[in-house]
């Protein structure tokens, strides 16, 4: 429906647990009508409500004063952040500088979901839109349509297909473009119409539903002038339940805008191929990291998604500069590294110098993003970690036998190695693409990241006592197989503190039921341990 010139509408974030009686009682008091914005009220409380332009700032007053309101602001525009560039160019030289192809020879992504919150993303064939080709071999989740409130997130604009080709184009199959977690899966979010604008209500919706629908990393090439207490509340809501939310910085040229200056996301700003700061790229305080911007080419619609239209375009903007952020990102949580502060910290800990040696933090942040250095940094540090603590856990349970008398087996090495590191180094011989070496490289504790998502990683469904006890129970009455389950329960228990050094996990719980299970973990699988381990237990 179109707005009268006098009138504003208000975007309204209530409390999540408010009632309908609530909410009839809080527009009655203010004299407005509450719409829901979308389907998703019922979970995420967002309304609209439309009042005349000289009452907006009274009943924003009066609405940001109820305790029930968590957020009341306009329900401004938020735009799509890119810049078309017609130049074609015959070579991504966006991923070479953050490192492909050496990020792939340790890991592609499988298992990181990452959610592109956008126009939409071509990657289902519906009515009259298709799948692009070179997202054929790219895995993507059922998304949700907030601009026509559908199942159905197809991108009629071209803008989402772009940013979604960057993080996980389909690569190594003879065709177009790679990406930089070709391995990922996309979950498309659509929130911006065929303009490539859209609500900040929609937006805010859409951030929480990813967060609510396996999300692991969101991307939001997007963005609106000034500052937003409704897009700060819903980046936090993902983060706490362990999302990395990346965002594009805008392309004023001047201050950051909303949603990149939340508290909580990664604002990324946009390089050229000289590593200089891109001249539209915001800048400020809030900026964090820098990536390729300029010329980024990968495939995309045209014609709105219709007949079969598709394009290689090179464009640019803060847009492009995002998604190379949100690709390794979800690089470290097919790692294992499920904790959004960890993932910042080692995307910004891992990124490198501009090739001029320029550093000013308001252009450049941490320096531009690596997915190499990030991908081989956690592959080592976590490798050296967790044989660390192998061996020494290992050595301690052999002074605790000696001291009792018992007699050391050896047939838990092997067990041990494979369930709580890993053969680590292999990359450097093979890459993780050769069949069984991403299995092999990396501890039995994980295995659960590639078959079953990074998303249920943060339960440690393949490292816990469960499984050490349920071998207890099939295996301990058979003296040969009691030394190779204590290696599986030595293994888990060195892992486990191993996490615990490195915080890398999300404690879905909170940190203290997160150490109290762990600490349970270990004991129990320490005890397994010395059992199995000790020849003359048996």
């Amino acid at each position: 429906m179109a707005l009268a010139v006098d009138e504003t509408v208000l975007a309204v974030d209530l409390d999540d647990d408010v009632s309908e009686s609530e909410v009839r009682a809080i527009a009655e008091r203010h004299h407005v009508t509450l719409t829901p914005n979308s389907p998703m009220v019922g979970v995420d409380r967002v309304y609209l409500a439309t009042v005349p332009t000289s009452e907006a700032a009274r009943v924003l007053r009066g609405l940001s004063a109820e305790s029930d309101v968590d957020a009341a602001e306009e329900n401004r525009e938020m735009r799509a952040l890119f810049v078309p560039n017609d130049p074609m160019y015959d070579q991504q030289w966006g991923m070479q500088r953050v490192g492909l192809p050496r990020s792939s020879e340790v890991t592609c992504g499988r298992g990181a979901t990452v959610a592109v919150i956008d126009t939409g993303v071509a990657c289902e064939n519906h009515g009259e839109f298709t799948r692009i080709p070179d997202l054929a071999g790219t895995r993507c989740l059922p998304g949700w349509n907030f601009v026509n409130d559908t199942a159905h997130a197809n991108d009629d604009q071209g803008h989402g297909t772009h940013v979604a080709g960057t993080i996980a184009q389909t690569t190594n199959n003879q065709l177009g473009t790679a990406g930089v977690a070709f391995c990922a899966t996309i979950l498309p979010v659509k929130v911006l119409d065929a303009r490539g604008s859209g609500s900040l209500a929609d937006v805010a919706e859409g951030i929480r539903w990813a967060a609510d629908h396996g999300a692991d990393v969101i991307n939001l090439s997007l963005g609106g002038d000034g500052h937003s207490k409704i897009m700060d509340q819903a980046v936090e809501y993902a983060h706490r339940r362990g999302v990395t939310v990346v965002c594009a910085a805008g392309n004023s040229g001047r201050s950051v805008g909303s949603p990149a200056n939340a508290p909580l996301s990664i604002a990324v700003s946009a390089i050229d191929s000289g590593d200089q700061i891109a001249f539209f790229s915001s800048r400020g305080p809030e900026i964090a990291i820098a990536a390729p911007g300029v010329a980024i080419l990968q495939q995309t619609i045209c014609e709105r998604g219709r007949n079969r239209c598709e394009q290689f375009a090179s464009w640019s903007g803060t847009s492009m500069a995002a998604p190379h952020v949100a690709g390794v990102a979800a690089l470290l949580y097919s790692q294992g590294v499920t904790d959004p502060d960890r993932v910042r910290s080692l995307l910004l800990a891992h990124s490198t110098p501009t090739a001029h040696g320029g550093s000013e933090r308001e252009l450049y942040g941490a320096g531009v993003v690596s997915a190499s250095a990030a991908s081989d940094g956690v592959l080592w540090s976590a490798g050296v970690t967790r044989a660390v603590m192998l061996l020494g856990l290992a050595l301690v349970l052999a002074l605790w036998i000696r001291s009792k008398k018992g007699e050391l087996t050896f047939g838990w090495i092997v067990p041990a190695v494979v369930t709580g590191v890993g053969l680590f180094f292999l990359p450097q011989f093979v890459g993780h693409y050769v069949p069984g070496v991403e299995f092999a490289m990396r501890p039995a504790a994980t295995w659960d990241v590639p078959l079953l998502g990074a998303h249920l990683h943060r339960w440690l469904p393949f490292a816990n006592l469960g499984i050490v006890l349920a071998l207890v129970g099939l295996g301990f009455s058979r003296p040969s197989l009691r030394s190779p389950i204590g290696g599986v329960a030595l293994g888990t228990a060195s892992f486990m503190l191993a996490e615990l050094v490195m915080r890398t996990g999300f404690a879905p719980l909170g940190s203290l039921l997160y150490l109290g299970w762990i600490a349970l973990n270990v004991t129990v699988c320490l005890w397994v341990a010395r059992i199995g381990i000790d020849r003359k237990t048996r």
